[in-house]
């Protein structure tokens, strides 16, 4: 009797220890108007992003939702080189990609009409999701755990850039701005 109750109490403390590490990660980020590169842009365009670690810190959850985006070129994960100061700020480079929400590597195409709402929303599940973002500091880089790693210490940004496709335009403006329109740290 006393080691079923043992085994039962273990079994309760394991899965209310999981069901924990998986809701007790939440992050979230306001994009405003910045570039990668820190620079302000004049938009009215508006958005935020959710990531939750899920599975015990083995996967990730997302939500990036978007007001007024003219000209979506795409939005992904930035994370800034260990060593950065942290929390990134929107005005300090962002660094490299680690993850694509929408859009992929360059060249691409640009969605015409104007988004408002979900811009994309689903789960990083293994590492072969993201992309190595090289740093020589981060033995985690490329892998969910460096991403969590990357999120935890201020140095994840989510990015949504546009373009109207004409490379004539030198400033970043709302609906074209290739470096990025929208911009926030994930905290």
């Amino acid at each position: 009797m006393i080691k079923k109750t043992i085994a039962a109490l273990a079994l309760g403390l394991a899965l209310a220890g999981s069901a924990m590490a998986d809701s007790g990660l939440k992050f979230k980020a306001r994009l405003e108007g910045f570039t990668l590169a820190g620079v302000p842009v004049a938009t009215n365009a508006t958005g935020d992003a959710k990531v939750d670690v899920i599975d015990g810190g083995s996967a990730l959850q997302f939500r990036v939702n978007v007001a007024g985006i003219d000209n979506l070129l795409m939005a992904h994960i930035h994370v800034a080189p260990i060593g950065s100061a942290t929390p990134v700020k929107v005005t300090e480079p962002a660094g490299p990609v680690a993850f694509w929400f929408v859009g992929g590597p360059p060249p691409g195409g640009t969605l015409g009409e104007t988004v408002n709402g979900r811009l994309a929303e689903g789960f990083i599940i293994t590492n072969a999701d993201l992309v190595t973002w090289p740093d020589p500091n981060d033995a985690m880089a490329g892998t969910i755990e460096g991403l969590i790693n990357a999120i935890m210490e201020g140095r994840a940004s989510v990015i949504v850039h546009t373009s109207d496709g004409d490379a004539s335009t030198t400033v970043p403006v709302a609906g074209d701005s290739p470096a990025g329109e929208l911009r926030g740290t994930l905290r």
